[in-house]
């Protein structure tokens, strides 16, 4: 501040500068003042001086050295100025310290004599606290007597009591906080002036003091705390004691629903221990499906009882506690009923887990037994076997070992699975069964020893085989050595034209050898490897075998040979790739002459103005590819070439260098004739675009204040947007089209332009179009709610508010068979629609839903009060949810109908409303709305059926009742009740194989009607190895029957088993798979096993369809045939699907008849559609009646196979035809008039859209709307390829797909404009 005052002050002669940042606020004032008083800033010149009105002098300019001065300066007087400035700080702060020494040296003293004085004082002051805290207490005492009355129980008798008691207590409790206030203030204040003391003997005893009547204070506030609320305690006391009640009887059912699942696992509990099997799996799933329940019933009952306990007292306190203890020792019980029965469970999954590790080692153990009985020829005595023998037999017994320790290492793998998965069941299951699999894992792991142990004395016995074949192989690899030496000899001796056969036959004897040396090699080396390894790895002893030496010096050289003729080879190849490559060139540079040639004699004859011929240019652009190919080829053989193939390369150059030249002078000729066409496409893409835009532009103003616009002048709006949006694109494939050709640059860049142009108008169009139909819709969406809503207010005249529409016809029609958009309007502009819509916004309801008058049954199904449920919901019986009862739980998408007004719930804001189920006819309340603005119900169309065939309509449910009358395909029926879907049986199925040719399927053992068809047998056999079937037991006198191989079912006789006297069992079955009966031996005599029995096998009484899914639209593999045999994988299922029937109950539209229809097909009866496709050629008229013998009938046009049309409501008959006919308006030109659906009982001229119908159409529609995307084709180069194509475009994605469209003609893009230009105005001509 002093150095802005300072500066501000000097005079002009001193010119310092101004020191940094801004300047005080109170200076920066002064300084405003001074200028608004006409006062300069100091100059070189003077100071401050009052402005002078007179003209404005030019000031002298101030030398460079004047101002270095001056600067040089200012900085000299700043720096003194700081300078003192910071000495005047110093001396300042040294003076101050030295004063605050001496006055606290003077003040040490006093001190001492003042804390002893203040401590005296303070202990005086005690005595005096400590009376107020004894008086508290006393009123916290009495407080606890005053509110004694309020423990004790809620009843009529002490209500006045205990409403004076609460009165006395909240007295009280606000007369004793005031007293405990003003002690814990008085003792907070002794406290401060203890802590301000500094030091003194006493200081301790009194804060200790101090602190034990805090705690006093603190016990009185906390006594006091407790009845603070004792209004709202007992308030919530008296409402617990209403509420226990309701808890009782809820815990009571819960208790029920507890000991009943409890009862449940009782029988579990006791079989536990024993033997499981007698358990079913569907006791355990009814035990634990039942304890769920329980428990997901107590659950939220104990948790609303825990909740209900929060905060109260008393007795009350004391009943929820009892209340939480019955339902926490329900919680216990169920808890220990569900270890039981999760015991038990994990017991049953033990057992089959056993089971199968047992079986699996019986198997294994089978698997070793004939895996003993492959080393059966080394055992017979014989040293030395034939080589054939001993590799069959070695081999034999790899296969088994090998077979054998697969099995083993299969089964350790899943007794090793199967211990982990055990340790996931009960503690107790799981450790026994871990026993019993430990052992099955220690049998297996002997038997791995046993099968390594085999496999050391195969390979003992291999090692003397080894050699055998080494000799063989290297000899026959000389022979093929020998062959191509000879044929080499040749090559080098064959000629030019004879040297590629020569090769040919000199590669195909290389081939030979070359196989024959490398087998010769492999066999050397798997040969020594093999030994090397049955030597455990004896390198030594390998190398001392003389013979396997020498056969690899024998390969070495035969290798040797074949590199020779690798050389050999190549050479000749060489020579035959230089005379094919210059050959080729040779024809290429031959037909390129040719087609120069031919285009420069037809340039001569070109039109001076039309574009050359399309196949000129075609010709021009290959002869350019194929001059470009062939000169690249031959600089790039130049570069490598020598000798004489170098000669021929450069002459070759020289050709096609002045073939390039001539093509230059016929591609001019092509470009100075493409330059006046395209400037025409230029200019008439321009005016194309050009026209476009005008035509856009009044849509994108309405978008831009779309409230501003007529509401009825929104369809037409949309329309022209539409033009306008077909213009713009029409516009841009004309664009497109041009910049297909090949132009020049120029000629490019404009069309580039013009795209961007048609890009933005699209964008454009489009926004504006999709601003104004949203508008469009919110609006009719707003005014049709309003207007029904004021047509449902004025309707509901009946009892309760129910819907009466026929008295409000009549009202409208006045006499009438129809109301009109007039009538309709003059009811509005009478009595209003009761909301805040414009007289356009009602005309232009009318005229959607009035747009031909509105029949009386039209009218009705306008107004039916029908709801779709939108969340889950429950119906009652009552009105107030508190003492209403379910009825029963409606789910998402069921329709129920109004059967009264909407009414609101004063206490808790719902909005209900008396209902009917249409499915099952039940009735009651159901809330509409939550206060918090939650819909359960969404306003539906009344529902209605048609009949794709006839049908009969029945006076009950009962398909057996008698018929009302007959129903055709093509009626529509109004949905009264339904569907009641039913289902009219159930086949069962299993999974398995067949064991005739192993076909694996779902096997129906049990159709529709329950009858069975496949029956499960004891008594099957499964063939082990490949045995003989013989006609008698008797091994002497028997005949072979046939052979039964591995894996097929036999079935057991009856009383038909021998055991003949050498040794062994034999059995006699009927084979499944022919039915063929005979002996087989299931046991030989070394004890051998060819057939052991089998369970889960079903035999085939009748024939039965073998599935291939579970579901009923699954297709049949194959049939079985009776006695044919079927492996199970598991037991029956019920097959999915099936039979249903469907029933309805319905009011045809045609007579109104009441009664029933059931549907047995699916697609007898679907939903009603109001969207009509035509199938046949139909005639729409103006009227009804389609007889012309009783009224002129007027046809307005006539309807086309496959054209839509949109009927007002459900077809009715025409009594002058007996035609059923529906009143209609065509979706193609907006057509309105009556058509045929049925012509009496022949077949259909139109029927309703189906679902997937109408969602296709839907889509259709608003792909039209729209309208089609610009496209986005890059210009071309000289190629005829685009060019700034992005790395996506170049693979085929993205926006590069576009590219790849068949580009269309501008010539027929431009017709295509012009004639869609004449069809719109034509249009709106016929409008207007």
């Amino acid at each position: 501040m002093s150095s802005w005052s300072s500066w501000a002050g000097q005079s002009a002669t001193e010119s310092p500068k101004p020191p940094q940042g801004l300047p005080p606020v109170g200076l920066r004032a002064k300084i405003a003042t001074l200028r608004q008083q006409g006062v300069k800033r100091p100059s070189d010149t003077g100071s401050f001086s009052p402005l002078k009105q007179e003209p404005v002098k030019q000031e002298p300019v101030e030398s460079p050295a004047d101002n270095s001065a001056r600067q040089a300066k200012i900085r000299a007087l700043a720096e003194k100025i700081r300078s003192e400035s910071r000495q005047s700080r110093e001396e300042s702060a040294q003076q101050k310290k030295q004063q605050e020494a001496d006055k606290q040296a003077a003040l040490t003293e006093q001190s001492k004599k003042k804390v002893e004085e203040e401590l005296l004082r303070v202990e005086n002051l005690i005595p005096g606290l400590e009376e107020k805290v004894v008086s508290a207490e006393d009123e916290t005492e009495r407080i606890a007597i005053l509110a004694a009355p309020l423990s004790m129980e809620a009843v009529e008798d002490l209500k006045e009591v205990q409403a004076q008691a609460i009165r006395d207590t909240e007295r009280a409790v606000k007369a004793t906080k005031i007293h405990l206030d003003g002690a814990v203030r008085e003792l907070e204040k002794i406290k401060r002036e203890v802590q301000a003391i500094q030091g003194g003997a006493g200081k301790t005893k009194l804060v200790a003091e101090l602190a034990k009547l805090d705690e006093r204070l603190q016990a009185a506030r906390a006594k006091v705390d407790e009845h603070k609320n004792v209004r709202k305690d007992h308030e919530a006391a008296t409402q617990a004691e209403k509420t226990l009640a309701e808890l009782s009887g809820r815990l009571a059912g819960v208790e029920m629903e507890c000991e009943k699942a409890v009862m449940m696992a009782e029988p579990i509990a006791k079989v536990l221990g024993s033997d499981l099997q007698e358990l079913g799996a569907a006791d355990i799933r009814e035990a634990k499906e039942a304890l769920r329940v329980a428990q997901a019933t107590l659950a939220p009952t104990l948790r609303l009882i825990i909740g209900k306990s929060a905060g109260l007292k008393g007795p009350v306190l004391q009943k929820m506690l009892d209340l939480q203890s019955r339902a926490e020792e329900s919680k216990n019980q169920l808890e220990r009923a569900q270890q039981t029965v999760e015991e038990a469970q994990s017991g049953a999954a033990a057992q089959p887990i056993l089971k199968q590790a047992k079986e699996r080692l019986a198997a294994v153990e089978e698997i070793l037994e004939r895996m003993r009985e492959t080393e059966a020829p080394f055992l017979m005595g014989i040293e030395t076997l034939p080589a054939d023998e001993s590799t069959e037999a070695l081999d034999k017994m790899d296969t088994a070992a090998k077979l054998a320790m697969s099995a083993l290492l299969d089964s350790n793998k899943y007794v090793s699975l199967k211990i982990v998965e055990v340790g996931r069941l009960s503690e107790a299951t799981a450790s026994s069964a871990r026993q019993e699999l430990e052992k099955v894992k220690k049998q297996i792991d002997d038997h791995v020893q046993r099968v390594r142990k085999f496999q050391a004395e195969a390979s003992k016995r291999r090692r003397v085989h080894l050699v055998v074949g080494i000799k063989h192989s290297v000899e026959v690899a000389e022979a093929a050595i020998q062959k191509l030496q000879e044929l080499s000899g040749e090559l080098r001796k064959a000629t030019a034209e004879n040297l590629a056969e020569a090769l040919e036959k000199a590669r195909a004897a290389d081939v030979e050898a070359q196989s024959a040396v490398t087998a010769a090699r492999r066999e050397v080396q798997d040969k020594q490897q093999d030994m090397r390894q049955q030597e455990g790895g004896q390198a030594e002893t390998l190398k001392g075998d003389s013979e396997v030496l020498r056969s690899k010096v024998r390969v070495n050289s035969m290798e040797a040979e074949l590199n020779k003729f690798k050389r050999l080879a190549g050479e000749a190849d060489e020579k035959i790739k230089v005379q094919k490559s210059l050959h080729d060139i040779f024809q290429v540079l031959a037909s390129a002459d040719a087609d120069i040639q031919r285009l420069s004699e037809a340039s001569k004859h070109w039109l001076a103005n039309p574009k050359p011929p399309a196949e000129d240019e075609q010709a021009v652009t290959a002869v350019q590819g194929t001059l470009s190919g062939a000169t690249s080829q031959v600089e790039k053989k130049i570069q490598a070439a020598r000798g004489l193939e170098l000669k021929e390369l450069k002459t070759v150059l020289g050709r096609l260098q002045k073939a390039q030249k001539a093509l230059d002078t016929v591609k001019e000729a092509v470009r100075e004739r493409n330059r006046s066409e395209s400037k025409g496409l230029v200019q008439e893409a321009s005016a194309a675009v050009q026209k476009a835009e005008q035509m856009l532009g009044p849509i994108v103003k309405a978008a831009a204040a779309p409230a501003n616009e007529p509401v009825l002048r929104f369809p037409d709006l949309l329309a022209e947007g539409k033009d306008a949006l077909q213009s713009m694109s029409q516009a841009t494939e004309l664009v497109a089209a041009g910049q297909a050709k090949q132009l020049m640059l120029e000629v490019k860049v404009e069309f580039a332009r013009l795209q961007m142009r048609c890009k933005t108008g699209m964008r454009k169009i489009k926004t504006a179009l999709s601003e104004l139909s949203s508008y469009h819709e919110n609006t009719v969406s707003q005014s049709t709610a309003a207007v029904l809503d004021a047509l449902r207010t004025a309707a509901r005249r009946g009892e309760g508010g129910a819907y009466v529409p026929e008295e409000l016809f009549t009202e409208l029609a006045s006499g009438s068979e129809m109301i009109s958009e007039k009538q309709l309007s003059d009811f509005f502009a009478t009595y209003g629609t009761g909301s805040q819509l414009s007289d356009e916004q009602v005309q232009l309801v009318m005229r959607l839903l009035v747009p031909h008058g509105l029949t009386r049954r039209a009218f009705d199904a306008l107004l039916a009060d029908y709801y779709s449920v939108a969340r889950d919901i429950a119906i009652t019986d009552d009105f107030e949810i508190q003492s209403a009862k379910k009825v029963r739980k409606l789910e998402v998408g069921e329709l129920v109908e109004a059967r009264g007004a909407v009414q609101i719930h004063e206490t808790l804001g719902l909005e209900r409303v008396m209902c009917f189920a249409v499915l099952d006819g039940a009735s009651g309340w159901v809330t509409v709305r939550t206060k918090a603005g939650v819909s359960y119900l969404t306003s539906a169309p009344k529902p209605f059926l048609y009949c794709t065939q006839d049908v009969s309509l029945r006076r009950s449910a009962d398909s057996e009742t008698d018929c009302v009358r007959q129903l055709h395909a093509g009626e529509a029926l109004e949905l009264l009740q339904g569907p009641e879907h039913e289902r009219l049986g159930s086949e069962k199925r299993l999974r398995g194989i067949a064991c005739s040719d192993e076909s694996s399927g779902w096997l129906q053992v049990q159709n529709s009607d329950g009858a069975t068809m496949a029956e499960e047998r004891n008594n099957m056999f499964k063939c082990t190895e490949a045995i003989a079937m013989t006609d008698v037991e008797d091994f002497d006198s028997c005949s072979m029957v046939r052979r039964v191989d591995v894996g097929e079912a036999l079935e057991l006789l009856p009383g038909s088993e021998a055991n003949p006297d050498s040794g062994g069992t034999r059995m006699k079955f009927r084979a499944c798979r022919d039915g063929l009966e005979g002996w087989v031996t299931t046991r030989g005599s070394q004890g051998k096993v060819y057939a052991q029995p089998v369970k889960r096998h079903f035999v085939c009484i009748q024939a039965c369809p073998l599935h291939a899914g579970l579901g009923a639209e699954s297709s049949v593999v194959r049939v079985l045939m009776p006695g044919e045999a079927f492996e199970a994988f598991e037991d029956p299922k019920e097959v999915t699907g099936g039979l249903k029937r469907d029933t309805y109950k319905v009011r045809a539209v045609r007579d109104g008849a009441d009664g029933w229809v059931v549907a047995q097909t699916a697609g007898e009866i679907v939903q009603w559609s109001k969207t009509y496709k035509v199938l046949k050629t139909v005639p729409l008229t103006k009227s009804q009646p389609a007889n012309e013998a009783a009224e002129v009938v007027e046809v307005v046009r006539v309807l086309e196979p496959d054209e839509l049309v949109d009927v007002s409501e459900p077809p009715t008959e025409d009594r002058s035809s007996g035609q059923l006919r529906a009143r209609c308006v065509a979706q193609k030109d907006q057509s309105a008039g009556w058509a045929t659906v049925r012509d009496g009982l022949s077949s259909l001229h139109m029927r309703p859209l189906t679902e997937a119908e109408l969602i296709e159409a839907k889509a259709l529609t608003a792909a039209e709307d729209r309208g089609a995307a610009a496209p986005t084709t890059p210009p071309l180069d000289k190629s005829g390829k685009g060019k700034g194509k992005s790395k996506t475009a170049s693979k085929g994605k993205g926006r590069g797909q576009a590219s790849n469209a068949p580009k269309r003609p501008f010539v027929e893009v431009k017709q295509e404009m012009e004639q869609s230009s004449w069809q719109r105005s034509s249009k709106r001509y016929r409008s207007s």
